[in-house]
């Protein structure tokens, strides 16, 4: 299947499309702002209707206020998948347990986020997209029939171990990411302004083929193939845009040193300690104790852990070596509580951990 036929089967308007697109020609007044709920809507549309459109009790399509993993992903082992956005659906607020990248592959589309107390709007055109973190408040409305808004679904859950080599980078979209997963709230989400470039649309395309139309029955490598797009998405994306990022949402100016700080711990694992982090940053040890604490809801000492942990799970994965060149490896002199803290952190030994991962790879 080609780009073009991918695209054709992308264009028509679907059944519930269509009583949305109903809705909306009869008074596009009601779809002007954000709503919470049909309720809210219908109250709305009444209120400036002239064309005496009698809507139903129930939305059209979905209009909760949350969306789970479960509720995306079919298949657990499944790390990123795609869904077309409705056209016409009105615009409304729903909170998300995942990473949504919203792609405008044919038109443009509307995307508002709830910054602090205030509907803020973005308009996207084609060939931009907007990256959006987990528990943000944000709305996508598509009000052109031939549009097509692509939206990448990406496991919150996995995310680090899946795409784990993104971190490593040091550019805004990693910055974006280590806040993402480390901040106890972020309310900032990421455009890029793309233009028509033909290398992302043909990614995203690829994307929809795989993702929609090779869903039932896929492959085996079709997990794979999908990070694998996802991947190339944002290499190229930082090859060829990366000074075309804005963002979109508040952010403090102690919440913008959090992915810096992240980043250091992490690249330095094997003998960071609370005393030198604060003496990089010129900080106390008391001060950056609490502001990791508040930032991320997690203490310095389980950070480290975290990281330690990680990179001890890999390597017992993907390498021959003992236990106890791991545990010196990754910082740990006494193995004892190496073995004590990898425990914690996975439920099994690490001989354990192994002989699962050896026979899942069989």
């Amino acid at each position: 299947m080609n780009h073009e036929e991918i695209e054709e089967m992308l264009i028509p308007l679907r059944d519930y499309e269509k009583s949305c697109r109903e809705i909306y020609l009869a008074n596009p007044e009601a779809f002007r702002n954000v709503v919470w709920n049909w309720e809210e809507f219908k109250e709305r549309f009444r209120a400036t209707d002239h064309s005496g459109y009698a809507l139903g009790e129930e939305p059209p399509v979905f209009m909760g206020n949350l969306l789970t993993e479960q509720d995306c992903f079919e298949n657990e082992s499944i790390e990123a998948t795609v869904i077309l956005h409705d056209r016409y659906a009105p615009p409304f607020y729903h909170n998300l347990k995942f990473i949504k990248i919203v792609y405008a592959l044919r038109g443009g589309c509307r995307f508002f986020v709830q910054d602090k107390t205030q509907d803020r709007e973005t308009v996207l055109n084609e060939g931009d997209f907007v990256i959006i973190p987990p528990e943000m408040n944000q709305a996508v409305f598509t009000g052109e029939e031939d549009a097509v808004t692509v939206n990448i679904i990406l496991k919150r859950s996995t995310f680090g171990d899946s795409f784990y080599s993104l971190l490593l980078e040091n550019d805004s979209i990693s910055d974006f990411f280590w806040q993402m997963l480390y901040s106890k709230g972020s309310n900032r989400a990421l455009v890029v302004r793309c233009g028509k470039d033909e290398r992302l649309r043909s990614i995203v395309l690829d994307m929809c083929g795989e993702g929609l139309f090779c869903r039932k029955g896929a492959p085996a490598g079709g997990n794979l193939m999908m990070k694998g797009y996802v991947m190339l998405l944002f290499g190229w994306t930082l090859k060829a845009h990366q000074q075309k990022m804005e963002d979109v949402g508040s952010i403090s100016a102690s919440e913008a040193v959090l992915p810096v700080m992240i980043r250091y711990i992490r690249e330095n694992y094997t003998t960071v300690t609370l005393t030198s982090v604060a003496k990089h940053f010129g900080k106390s040890e008391g001060y950056l104790s609490r502001y990791i604490r508040r930032e991320t809801g997690k203490t310095f000492r389980f950070l480290l852990k975290e990281f330690r942990m990680k990179q001890a799970a890999n390597m017992i994965e993907n390498s021959t070596c003992n236990m106890e060149e791991v545990a010196e490896a990754i910082g740990y002199s006494d193995i004892s509580c190496f073995y004590r803290n990898f425990k914690e952190s996975f439920g099994c030994t690490p001989q354990q951990y192994r002989n699962k991962r050896n026979r899942v790879s069989l």
